[in-house]
């Protein structure tokens, strides 16, 4: 199986188109990002910035996946699959190198882009993420990517030609990002579209990755908002930043009406989904002889 699997990774890289279009999502969010929705009041630019970055990791993670997929579905076109089944490799584990690889994938481009990110981020003065913050940080590029991977492995198994993998990863590009709430703050969406957003699970690795990223920037920004004037022999807070509602608007917390979806509620819900859609991987490529 080892084989498999480096065999569907390399033939990913070498593919150099692939891998820009599987990356094309997150230059386009950077490129409308900069020109654009870098504008109004995010409390600090470091916010902004963490923001911004929270969100290139969590489309990441789906779209580099989605992208390694390719090798299945051109196997199958070609038939070459049937081949690897003749052979004396077990089906299951030709299956499985058809998923880990795109995990593989998903986290290695995940973790570079993270790395380039946060090289940025630390050269424009931001602080460095603490140790425990970094492990987090690892911990939710896995958990992200292996949930990436299943979803995207659900839409592929439906897939039959090269045609069709093709449009469903243009449409899949141009929705993530609005889907997990980074074209548009989530709340500034009505809060029909802000539910919806809230069942995608990759929008729940994406308010987990900011909750990681935001949370020092916004004690920064919070402190330095602070405003004290004298009023009756007293110094009180005059002004300060509206951090519960700048939260909720940047997509840091998920509410359904007053009911505040807690970081551990968003890790099970990715568990269970990705449990959910590796099922359903399983039956389809089955049914379909894959």
């Amino acid at each position: 199986m080892n084989s498999m699997v480096n065999r569907n990774i390399k033939l990913f890289f070498r593919d150099r188109a692939n891998v820009f279009f599987s990356m094309l999502s997150v230059l386009i969010i950077i490129t409308l990002f900069a020109l654009f929705l870098g504008g109004g009041n995010w409390g600090s630019d470091e916010i902004r910035d963490s923001w911004l970055m929270a969100g290139v990791l969590a489309v990441a993670t789906v779209t580099t996946s989605l992208g390694a997929f390719s090798t299945m579905v051109e196997d199958r076109a070609t038939k070459i699959g049937k081949g690897f089944y003749a052979s004396p490799i077990k089906r299951s584990h030709i299956t499985a190198s058809y998923i880990i690889s795109p995990f593989i994938v998903g986290v290695l481009m995940t973790t570079i882009t993270a790395i380039g990110f946060g090289a940025y981020l630390i050269i424009t003065g931001n602080e460095m993420l603490t140790f425990i913050r970094l492990l987090q940080l690892v911990g939710l590029i896995l958990l992200s990517g292996i949930s990436g991977t299943a979803l995207m492995c659900f839409i592929v198994s439906l897939v039959k030609t090269v045609n069709a993998y093709s449009t469903i990863t243009a449409i899949i590009g141009i929705l993530a990002g609005f889907l997990m709430g980074i074209y548009m703050p989530i709340g500034n969406l009505p809060t029909a579209v802000q539910y919806m957003i809230m069942l995608f699970p990759p929008a729940h690795a994406a308010k987990l990755f900011r909750q990681i990223l935001m949370e020092r920037p916004m004690e920064l920004a919070y402190e330095a908002s602070r405003v004290y004037e004298l009023y009756e022999g007293q110094y009180v807070l005059a002004e300060y930043l509206d951090l519960p509602r700048l939260k909720e608007v940047l997509g840091v917390v998920f509410r359904f009406g007053n009911f505040e979806i807690t970081p551990i509620m968003s890790i099970i819900f990715l568990v269970v989904t990705t449990i959910l859609f590796f099922g359903l991987s399983l039956v389809t490529l089955r049914k379909t002889g894959r």
